[in-house]
């Protein structure tokens, strides 16, 4: 039960990290110049969403599979 809240602790402070940090990264070149900087970070920030989503559906597969599966003493 630990190890499982862990994870969701885990995750949960990963994904608000990468969500902060690319806010902090446009807030910041907004800042410093307001008009044509800003829009490659913003697609790159899109790009980021997207790896981010691929990545913990994957894990969260893979969790998933891991917790269902019926594990057999002396099996091998």
């Amino acid at each position: 039960m630990l190890s499982e809240s862990a994870r969701l602790i885990s995750f949960s402070f990963r994904l608000f990290g990468n969500i902060f940090a690319g806010e902090v990264l446009i807030l910041v070149m907004t800042y410093f110049m307001p008009v044509f900087l800003p829009v490659p970070f913003m697609l790159f920030e899109i790009f980021v969403g997207i790896l981010q989503a691929a990545i913990f559906a994957g894990l969260t597969l893979i969790f998933i599979k891991v917790a269902i599966t019926h594990h057999e003493e002396g099996a091998h």
